[in-house]
């Protein structure tokens, strides 16, 4: 599993060993408020979160991308995850991303996110990328729309009904920031 460097992020593969700190950010409900599984109960945060940690890990080992541990360069603290994923059943890779809440507004989303998009179009060669998001979150719809993403259409997945935007590899654009792959040669 790769790792990406970006300005500021590290995004690198979860280990089990990150459940500690993704669980501080993940034990917050504003974090989760519109996550699919919405706000964790605290008494089941560990629980949900090796969940979702396993799961990550196992898609990597699956399908050779992912979702990646965000990790602030200058301080080397895990801030949250960002990255590849199938939307469920369905052919679809979306990108995702959620951060602790002291990260967001910072354009740190939006620079995971572009750095996603480049992996999955460089190399794992997607033809198309999709996110999605309730309508009511617009800070989520403005990292999608500075990421490159547009709206295509109202649909409904997670059980939800939200807005699906895409970006097809012809009408993605590199962005020239700082980007580069640590500690692993791709094929």
């Amino acid at each position: 599993m790769p790792e990406i460097e970006t300005t500021r992020l590290r995004l690198k593969p979860y280990t089990i060993d990150d459940l500690d700190e993704l669980a501080v950010i993940l034990s917050n409900p504003e974090v989760m408020r519109y996550s699919p599984r919405g706000p964790i109960p605290q008494e089941k945060v560990k629980e949900v979160t090796q969940e979702i940690l396993e799961f990550f890990i196992q898609h990597w080992k699956q399908n050779g991308f992912g979702v990646w541990a965000v990790v602030e360069k200058a301080t080397s603290k895990l801030i949250g995850h960002c990255g590849l994923n199938f939307l469920p059943n369905s052919p679809e890779v979306e990108v995702l991303y959620r951060l602790s809440q002291a990260y967001w507004h910072q354009g740190i989303a939006t620079e995971a996110t572009k750095a996603s998009l480049r992996y999955g179009f460089e190399e794992v060669k997607l033809d198309k990328i999709v996110a999605i998001t309730v309508p009511e979150h617009i800070a989520s719809r403005r990292v999608m729309e500075k990421a490159g993403l547009r709206y295509e259409k109202d649909a409904h997945f997670y059980n939800l009904d939200v807005v699906y935007y895409a970006l097809s590899r012809e009408a993605w654009q590199p962005d020239d920031s700082f980007y580069r792959y640590v500690g692993h040669e791709l094929s």
